[in-house]
Formats: structure tokens, sequence, C-alpha cells
């Protein structure tokens, strides 16, 4: 997760004096109050419906309604208050949420059980404008042509992550009335039973005891947040801030250390999915920025081969986009030295990778900048096995640096590559003396060498003196989310800018709107594929995080259910992203249970969005935004078109059954199992463009009615069939 910068907007607002409609009643909060005057004041029925939509007013049983808090005197009677008509939602012990009928707001509050009432305050909504960029929302509501709502149901989703709060709302179902975390493997403690296979961490497979445990770590929200992404559901309280595939069952794992403990994860999950016979999509919003960057890495070779058939993998390309960890050269008998400065904090580490059976050289040095004179070590070869050498390096004065530099070079078993790794031990105070820099030296006559430096610590540059080289952030894809062959890895974009948490605090980015992610990391791979696969919302996005997070900066929202407080704040990152298309991928699995990771990579490149931020990259794609931004609803569309044929259709449930007969697929018979009236047959390609229309005033129990599809091109259609009581949709497709 990329952390922001933060700007505070102050406001001062003036207001003229006017003659305004008082509100009898000084139990309202001044909200309240200004929504009643504007009432008195917006009379006209274009006015009103401007104010309604503000304040988000919603209408039941043709009643409208506004969501308050209301503040209850000791022992308060409740059943006095729904005598007026408000409907509680949530009880603490004197405060309830509820909704008021909007006339009967000033008598509620002037109940001798009410303290005060304070009127829900609008909030920006950040997941939802997300949605809507890529077209989740028609997913969701089962836009035509699709035949209903897509929300990842009888699909697996899992998260490997830290920082769950196993009880947040947005893990219920969107009513709060089911709860969807099915299994969590906590690896970071040992109190309880191991997951069988496994030897280490703690296993909770119902909901009493996954909800007794709570969390796993404190003073973190990260796994909160991500899962929320993918698969929160929660709509309690008029909450817009759920994620993608809240119908989805959720499996999570909250992570010990390194890369084996995912590889773990990953396996314990999609074995949990097979033992289930479900589809499953796992989320990876972590990374490493030390391997190959070459899909040959222990860690791809081995999740490459746990993927296929209805198991996915997604992960986060990485937030180095605006880093300079990368350094290359193609070295020449003629051009044979690579010199770099370190740019580091406290301590780095440096992972530097040659081309097969091309060995090369490394030396670490000191850079006098004022007389400009370079100190070096001695030069050490990649055909030589050095286990964790120890450098040493002193100024001419034997002025020690404090600390040393450890390293290590081999042929890597996995891809036959050279490889040299450097990690510091400095200390400070400081570390290294005034006007001098450490640095790297490379020497080789042949063959590409790239060299990545640590991505929290350490990044290339040449201090702009003449011989040295920069870095640059081409291929700044991390390793465990952007490296794999079949991974589908995910850069991001941005929705919005700026939010203001719950004390009132403007926060902004300096991000361009619609435009890729500044710190969105970038490919190829060192063998030469595209990196990102896809980009999606990343940069502001609300969602869940854990109440045991004592930071309270990005909270945007408290949601109380059943008595209890929760929360949702923001973040940013291609942390962010990435769940929103492991969510998206879960719409897509429902449709599809045996989409394979290959089939994902086609389908986004046939419908990802381009636009006048992408470009024209549908075809080809590029190392920044993939195949361009996702499209959640014409993917869904795609695999629909691809999977259905008109054999394969099932038998529909009364009262409308379709069939075909053996010698001519492209008529469809419909048979009415009741009678209606006023009924009409319609015909509508993928767009939802109407290409037929049948009516039929009347209908009787046993009719049979034919549409002749043989004059469609080929493709996918939907029938729709509506009357004064029916209302039935099929698909078919012609070939």
């Amino acid at each position: 997760m990329k952390r922001i910068t933060l700007l505070y907007y102050f406001f001062m607002f003036f207001f003229l004096a006017a003659t305004q409609a008082q509100v009898n009643t000084g139990k309202l909060s001044p909200y309240t109050k200004s929504f009643l005057s504007s009432i008195k004041e917006e009379s006209t029925p274009v006015q009103q419906k401007a104010l309604y939509k503000r304040a988000a007013v919603r209408q039941s049983n043709s009643r409208d309604y506004i969501n308050a808090y209301i503040y209850l005197e000791e022992n308060a009677d409740i059943q006095t208050l729904m005598q007026e008509g408000v409907k509680i939602s949530t009880r603490t012990k004197n405060i309830i949420t509820a909704l008021i009928p909007v006339a009967m707001l000033e008598t509620v509050a002037a109940l001798p059980e009410v303290k005060y009432v304070q009127m829900g305050t609008p909030v920006h909504k950040n997941m939802d404008k997300a949605r809507i960029a890529s077209n989740i929302e028609m997913v969701q509501n089962g836009t035509t042509p699709l035949t209903g709502p897509y929300f990842g149901k009888d699909v697996v989703v899992g998260i490997i992550d830290n920082g769950f709060e196993y009880g947040h709302p947005n893990f219920y179902n969107k009513d709060h009335t089911v709860y969807r975390v099915k299994r969590v493997w906590d690896q970071n403690v040992d109190t309880g039973t191991p997951p069988t296979g496994f030897s280490y961490g703690s296993e909770y497979i119902n909901q009493d005891s996954i909800l007794k445990v709570a969390y796993d770590l404190p003073d973190t929200s990260h796994g909160t947040h991500v899962a929320g992404i993918a698969a929160g559901a929660d709509r309690t309280n008029g909450n817009t801030y759920y994620g993608v595939a809240g119908d989805a069952d959720i499996v999570l794992v909250s992570y010990l250390s390194d890369d084996t403990d995912i590889a773990n994860g990953i396996k314990y999950i999609y074995d949990y999915a097979t033992s289930v016979g479900k589809p499953c999509v796992i989320n990876l919003s972590l990374g490493s920025f030390m391997g190959p960057h070459d899909g040959t890495s222990s860690f791809d070779s081995l999740t490459d081969e746990m993927q296929g058939k209805g198991r996915l993998l997604v992960g986060a390309a990485g937030n180095e986009g605006q880093k300079y960890t990368h350094l290359s050269k193609t070295f020449s008998s003629t051009d044979s030295i690579c010199k770099a400065i370190f740019q580091f904090k406290d301590n780095f580490a440096c992972d530097v990778w040659g081309e097969e059976g091309k060995n090369f050289k490394v030396q670490l040095c000191l850079y006098d900048a004022l007389m400009n004179v370079v100190y070096t070590s001695p030069a050490y070869s990649t055909s030589e096995i050095n286990n964790g050498k120890k450098l040493y390096l002193a100024t001419p004065t034997n002025q020690l640096v404090k600390g040393y530099v450890k390293f290590y070079t081999e042929t890597n078993p996995n891809n036959n590559k050279p490889n040299a790794y450097f990690t510091s031990q400095l200390s400070s105070d400081p570390s290294i003396p005034t006007d001098y820099h450490l640095g790297l030296i490379i020497k080789a006559t042949e063959g590409t060498v790239n060299a990545w430096g640590d991505d929290n610590y350490c990044s290339f540059t040449s201090i702009n003196q003449p011989g040295w080289s920069d870095g640059n952030n081409d291929c700044s894809i991390g390793e465990i989310g952007g490296t794999g062959k079949q991974i589908v890895s995910v850069g991001a974009y941005t929705t919005k800018t700026s939010f203001t948490n719950l004390n009132n605090v403007i926060y902004n980015s300096s991000e361009t709107l619609n435009a890729l992610a500044s710190f969105s990391s970038k490919g190829p791979t060192i063998d030469g594929r595209m990196k990102p696969e896809i980009t999606a919302p990343g940069s502001l996005i609300i969602s869940s995080v854990s109440s045991y997070d004592t930071d309270p900066t990005n909270r945007v929202k408290a949601t109380t259910v059943e008595g209890n407080t929760f929360y949702y704040g923001m973040m940013e990152g291609t942390s962010m992203s990435t769940p929103y298309v492991t969510g998206v991928l879960a719409t897509w699995l429902q449709a599809n249970p045996e989409l394979t990771p290959a089939e994902v990579k086609s389908i986004l490149q046939k419908t990802a969005i381009n636009d006048s931020y992408t470009g024209n990259v549908l075809s080809n794609g590029n190392n920044a935004w993939g195949y361009g931004k996702i499209d959640a609803y014409n993917g869904i569309l795609e695999i629909i078109k691809q999977s259905t044929s008109i054999e394969d259709i099932p038998v529909q449930p009364q009262p409308i059954l379709m069939y075909t007969t053996p010698d001519n697929q492209q008529l469809l018979k419909f048979l009415f199992t009741q009678g209606d009236t006023n009924v009409q047959i319609n015909v509508f390609n993928v767009n939802g463009q109407k290409l037929q229309n049948k009516k039929i005033a009347e209908v009787t129990s046993k009719q049979e009615e034919t549409i002749d599809l043989g004059n469609l091109p080929k493709g996918l259609y939907l029938i729709k069939i509506t009357g004064d009581k029916l209302n039935q949709v099929f698909k078919a497709s012609t070939k």
C-alpha cells in the first residue's frame, strides 16, 4: 500500500443574512435543521427532488425516510418511536440508527424519549465510483442481456494477507444474516490445530471459532481492506462501500513471513475449494522485489503449476512506478563497465542477474564525490560461489565505514542464470562519512545484466556524475504478484483524488483522475512478457478497515451493527486494484466455473476499456496498462457468449419451457403452462439491441409459440418474454 502526501485544507464560509424558515426544536442537529428548512424553502418539485437526492432520502411503501442516529434518554421505550413510523436498524445502550419518516422528523424529535436526532451525513462514494468505472455495477445489477445479477455465488475467494478483522460486517451477506468466512488459517499463532497437511499455525473451521479469535494482528487493516474490496457485501445502514463479489465464500490466510508461507496458503485455499467442489480465485496484494523477474523463481514455478481450470490467481504489480529501483546494461568487449550509486536510508538489499551461461563480475566501491576518486573492493565473479562474504569498506584515512556489506554469488539452479545478491548491515551516526557514496560496479564483456534494489530501501542514481548510471522504473513489476506466467498481474489507475476522514480533515493526492496511478509498477518481465495484464481502480479506494487498527486517520465512516462499531477507510496502491480484479474474476467464475488463466487473459484482451488515457492498447497491450482498464460487464458477456450454445440451454422452470428439435435448432419453441395476456416475445443481441418482437394479445395453457433465429448472424441472443404476469429470460446462440 502506498502512502499519499496529505494536504490539509481549512475552509471559512461567510453567509449573507437571509430570511430562514424556522424549525421549532433544539433537539435536531444543525444538518437536520438545515434539511428541514430547505424542504420548506425549496418547494417546487424539481428543487425537492434535488434536495432529496443530496440527502439520500429513500422511499418505502410510498413514504419518504431519512437515515438518522437517535440518542435516547435512559430506559427509553422505543415502542413510542415505532408508533410514529420509525424503523429501528441498530441499537446500542442509548443510541439507535433508524429510518425516520421525513414528515415526522420534528414530531419524533419532540418525544420525551429522544435526546437528539442527527441525520446521516452523505458521504463521497469510493468503491461504487470504482464499480461504475469498470462496469461492475452492470454485472451486479444483472443489466440486460444478463439474465440476473452476478456476485460470485458458489465461488471461493481466497485472501492471503495480514490485518483481518474476522467479524467485520463486510464479510457477511448484504443484510448481515449469513456469515461467509468459511475457513481461516492464521500462520502467526500456534495455540490451535494446524490445517491437515501443515505443521504450523492455527486453523479455524466454523463461524463460532473464527469470530471468537476476532482478528489476527493488531494495528494494521490491510487484509480487512483488501478482502472487503474483493468480496465485501455490507449494505446495512445504507453502506455504499461494499465490494465486488458479495455472494462468494471467503477463505482467509494470515501469512507468517516469506513466499513459502504464501505458497502454502495458496495450496490450502485451493484444497478447500476442491473439497467443496467450487471454483476459486486467490488474491495476493503482496510483493517482493528480490528475484529473477522472469517467472522462473521457485514461487512462480510452484504456483504456476497450482493454477488451471477453475483455479485463478491474481497479484499486485507493485507500487514502484516512481522509484528507480532497476538498473540494466547490455555489455560488449568495448563497453564493459556499469557503475551506479546506491541511494538508501539505513540499509539496503540488491539482487543482480545475468543471462544463462554469461558470467559477470561485481565490486562494491566508495566514491569520494569531493575528490572524484573511487575506492573499490576486489572483483568477484559469479562463476565462483560466495556464501555470504563480508566486505568492510574504509576511507583512505582508514576511517572504517561502520558495518559491512554481505554478498552471495551463484548460478541459480532454477534458470541457470548467474546471480549476485547484496545486503547491508550498516549502523547509523553516520554509516558513511560525508561526501562519500556507496556504489556498485558490474563488469562483463557480453550479455545483459539486470539489478534491482530493495523496493523499500534502495534505488540507483548517478548523482549527476559522468560515467555513472541512473536507475530506471522499467521492469519495476514486483515478484510474487507480477512475474508468474499464469498469474493475472494488476496495475492501478485513479478514480478519486481526495477524501475526508471522520475528523473532517481533507486529504488530497496528486494523482490525475482516470490516469494511470503514478505509483503503478511497469513491465515487462525479463523474459519479455507483457506485465501487468490489466489495470483497475486503486487510488483512492474506501473499503472495510479493522477496528483493532489504532490509526484513525484514514477512517471515513463508522457504522453500528448489532451494537458494535465498525469502520471503513481509505487506502491506495496496487494492493487495492488487485482485489478489485479478484472480485471481478469471481463473478466470471460464476458464469463459467471452468475458466483457465489463459482464457481469462484472452477475455481481458478482447474486452478491456481503452480510452484517451490508455491509448489504443487492446490488441497488443503495453507494459503500463496491460490491455487497458478492466471491463467486468463486457467480460462476462464474452464468457457467456463463448460458453453457451443452443444445445446446452437447460430446461427452464415453469411457467414457460423452451426447447428445440434436432432437425432445426435455430427454431426456438416456447410452451406456456399457464395463460396470460399482453404477451411479448423480444429477441436481443448482447449489446441490448432489440432484433425481433412478437406480440400476442392472449396465450392459453399449453399454447406453443415459435421464434426463428435462422436469419440472425452467429452469436449469443437473449429472449425475454413478458406479460401481465410473466417475466422470463432465456439465452440461446446460433452457429
